[in-house]
């Protein structure tokens, strides 16, 4: 249908005697008329092409860089201009995930549900071994010696400390492991969700040996059972993990629809091309990935002239801590305060429902999205009605692409999403699969994001600056995956101020043990205006102060 129109763009695209009086808007916009009365809405095609054709597309991949090259192609067939591949940085070894099988050989013949952390090694072929539980004690150890040799080893309680000189057990476990010559470890998840993640900080002269399996929980037991009522347990794994050489090359992915009259404005729709490659990536951010394609494809087959140029961006190193997004920052400078906005899609497959505005904002988006509004008021489904959500200040650390930009003094914007998929369910599991994907709810996001590129470029001035940064209390620092490692620092924040490095490991909040994401949140959200954060660094730990409420920070003395 939208190519139909085309002829009558320059028509429907004229002055209209009805416009907003604020933004100057028409309030029956002809090219959001038009975009939903599209039926032909490819989303779902594409999202199919991205995570079945391609695959998952963890950074550093060869999978990636192929998504990289297809993405770029798609811009260039939708019409968009300035289409590029944009080099933001390199990690020192590729790594490609090219299949892992495993199972259950007897008592019982089951297969398992597993992973492998990225960046990890894996079995030269089919490996075929007894599963023995690891010791448990020094005494254990000590009795079994010259017992493990080849096997694969379940470790449900202590986690080795592998290349340590200490004297505890697990520095001792890891040791003795290694002295026997096993086949592996086989580690539960805490739950019945198996989480992929990993680090890419490793040597190319000394690539992992190590191989580290973890296994859905359910199933640790009953392979204990198993062994703890004497019975022969054996198991088999196939998991080829491949290096590459780097430094790998990274990119981001750019294409534009430039503006008519003020070019050198941009607001910017995207989301993350890379994944973690426990499954397909398609909930994490293929959604993403592909409603901002489809939203290029039907504003880029309109031959439109908006006032400021529309940027769709898809970045890459999301996962490692927006690493493509803060390194694109970094290395343009000048752009920042001509940037009016950035959107981005990285909730998974429910609806993009809504947006927040500050109450600068409000009137301004209330004008903005009235076309989408209206669109939408007569969904039967609630989550398929847009609307305005207000918020004080727009929420930072949320871990997606926008708080770079956030970062940066630039208006950062995750849309509020709603609908009935579980996103926990999904998010870096073992099912993040197309078939998680709800195609109403990719239809319905494509259409908004397309008309909201449309009408926010043609905003008489670029967004206000004032009350975009949320003043809830936060270290200021970016986590690497789902561990404690800081892996980037928020431009003059207050673990930037303390003096806390990339590649800290919090290890404490006032005593509370910090793993991941999660306990920094829950330690930061209990009661006192002044904290104690410990981090290792160098082998060492260093203790630093936050107070809040004097927006101060240092390192503790002595």
């Amino acid at each position: 249908m939208i190519q139909a129109l085309l002829p009558f763009l320059p028509l429907l695209l004229a002055p209209q005697e009805e416009t907003h009086p604020l933004t100057g808007l028409p309030v029956h916009d002809p090219v959001v008329d038009a975009i939903y009365a599209e039926e032909d809405i490819q989303v779902m095609e594409t999202l199919d092409a991205l995570v079945n054709g391609i695959g998952p597309r963890l950074t550093s991949s060869l999978n990636l860089q192929e998504a990289c090259e297809w993405a770029a192609d798609e811009f260039r067939r939708y019409g968009l201009e300035n289409v590029r591949l944009e080099k933001w940085g390199t990690f020192p070894v590729g790594f490609d995930r090219r299949h892992k099988r495993g199972r259950l050989v007897s008592p019982v013949k089951m297969p398992l549900v597993f992973t492998t952390n990225a960046w990890t090694a894996g079995t030269e072929g089919p490996v075929r071994a007894a599963l023995l539980r690891a010791p448990r004690n020094a005494e254990e150890l000590a009795a079994r010696a010259g017992t493990f040799g080849g096997a694969w080893v379940v470790c449900p309680n202590s986690r080795p400390r592998w290349g340590s000189d200490g004297d505890d057990f697990r520095s001792r476990l890891g040791r003795f492991l290694d002295e026997e010559g096993i086949a592996g470890i086989l580690r539960p998840t805490s739950g019945e969700l198996v989480r992929t993640g990993g680090s890419y900080r490793i040597d190319a002269d000394a690539l992992p040996t190590r191989i580290s399996i973890l296994v859905r929980r359910d199933q640790v037991r009953d392979i204990l059972r198993f062994i703890e009522n004497g019975e022969t347990v054996e198991a088999e794994f196939d998991i080829e993990n491949h290096f590459r050489p780097g430094p790998v090359p990274l990119y981001n992915v750019i294409g534009e629809i430039p503006g008519v009259e003020k070019p050198e404005e941009i607001v910017i729709f995207g989301g993350h091309l890379d994944s973690w490659d426990g499954a397909t990536g398609t909930q994490d951010n293929g959604t993403g990935t592909a409603t901002t394609l489809e939203a290029a494809r039907l504003l880029g087959g309109m031959n439109l002239k908006p006032r400021r140029t529309i940027r769709f961006m898809l970045w890459t190193g999301e996962e490692q801590g927006l690493m493509g997004s803060r390194a694109y920052i970094k290395q343009h400078p000048e752009e920042t305060e001509r940037i009016s906005g950035v959107w981005v899609h990285d909730g998974g497959t429910n609806a993009c429902h809504g947006v927040q505005a500050t109450p600068a904002l409000q009137p301004l988006f209330e004008e903005v999205f009235a076309p989408i509004i209206r669109h939408t008021a007569d969904a039967e489904d609630e989550v398929l009605r847009f609307r305005i959500v207000e918020t004080e200040a727009l929420p930072a650390g949320v871990g997606s692409d926008h708080d770079s930009y956030l970062s940066a003094g630039v208006p950062g914007f995750f849309w509020v999403q709603g609908g009935r998929t579980s996103y926990t369910y999904i998010h870096h599991t073992q099912n993040d699969f197309y078939e998680e994907a709800v195609p109403e709810y990719e239809v319905f996001t494509a259409r908004m994001v397309a008309s909201a590129a449309w009408r926010l470029a043609n905003l008489p001035e670029m967004l206000p600056r004032s009350d975009i940064r949320e003043s809830r209390r936060r270290l200021g620092v970016y986590l690497e995956g789902d561990t404690s490692v800081v892996r980037g620092l928020i431009k003059d924040g207050l673990a930037a101020q303390a003096g806390i490095l990339e590649g800290d490991k919090i290890l404490r909040i006032d005593g509370a043990k910090v793993a991941g994401s999660r306990d920094l949140r829950r330690a930061l959200r209990a009661s006192g205006k002044k904290k104690d954060v410990v981090v290792l660094r160098a082998g060492g730990e260093i203790a630093f102060w936050f107070d809040w409420e004097a927006d101060n920070a240092g390192r503790k003395e002595g």
